[in-house]
């Protein structure tokens, strides 16, 4: 509790008036301010940090550990980011600060099913089973989707899942999962949605690919989050990221050597 005096300055005058001792209680105030920080804290909606979400495996128990890294040679798509190099040299281009990104791809083994070393660690180029896509950025910078663009391959390799995927998308447009007039009626439709979608993705029966994501220290860190975004972007359930093999090294410098500008 405070006060607040007021002193007459010594003896008073003849006549002057008598003057009386000021006192204020600021208690309340201190009550006051404690209900309005209260309130405000209560009231403040916090800052919720952006994420990148990743699906990941789930805690169930597997029998055989060994195979649960591994993909059949039929299933297996690997892809391989990189930064472009300047003509004729091994320095990473670039284009207003921003690294031009590169991508690579292969299906099945490295080398296919005789691989890329013989007797004696000799390499067999010939066996060299990578190609070369057109990156995401570039497709969407000329306006032009090619058939060789990374989406497209990813999509023509996981048709068997987006078919059905888009056949539920035009069911849940036409209503088939509820109304989609209010907001809880379309929370309700999404969630119908989302586990039909779940099951396709787990569904044995159709063929989908298994993804491998592997990077050169040169690429950006930029492009591995746009191939990420492929894989949520084209209902792909089974995807990881590696590190890169001695095979894939050599796979990749040979070509390259090969298709030198490209």
């Amino acid at each position: 509790m405070a006060e607040v005096q007021q002193k007459d300055g010594g003896k008073g005058k003849k006549g002057a008036q008598k003057k009386m001792t000021i006192r204020v209680d600021f208690t309340p105030m201190v009550d006051m301010n404690m209900l309005l920080i209260t309130f405000f804290m209560l009231c403040t909606t916090m800052i919720k940090s952006q994420t990148l979400t990743i699906a990941l495996p789930s805690n169930e128990k597997v029998e055989n550990q060994e195979n649960m890294s591994q993909a059949s040679a039929d299933d297996a798509v690997t892809i391989i980011l990189d930064a472009k190099r300047k003509k004729g040299t091994n320095e990473v281009d670039s284009v207003n600060g921003q690294v031009v990104n590169e991508v690579y791809y292969y299906f099945g083994k490295p080398g296919g099913d005789t691989g890329m070393f013989g007797a004696g660690g000799v390499v067999l180029a010939e066996n060299n089973n990578m190609q070369k896509s057109e990156f995401l950025t570039d497709e969407v910078n000329a306006g032009v989707h090619s058939s060789r663009g990374i989406r497209q391959i990813i999509q023509q390799r996981n048709k068997d899942v987006l078919t059905e995927i888009n056949q539920i998308k035009e069911k849940y447009a036409n209503g088939g999962f509820g109304s989609l007039e209010t907001k809880a009626d379309r929370e309700k439709a999404q969630a119908a949605y989302d586990e039909a979608a779940s099951a396709i993705r787990k569904n044995e029966n159709l063929k989908k690919p298994v993804i491998i994501i592997k990077s050169t220290p040169e690429a950006s860190f930029g492009s591995l989050v746009e191939i990420l975004d492929e894989m949520q972007i084209n209902s792909i359930s089974k995807y990881q990221i590696d590190n890169m093999t001695r095979a894939d090294s050599v796979m990749l410098i040979d070509f390259q050597s090969k298709h030198p500008g490209e």
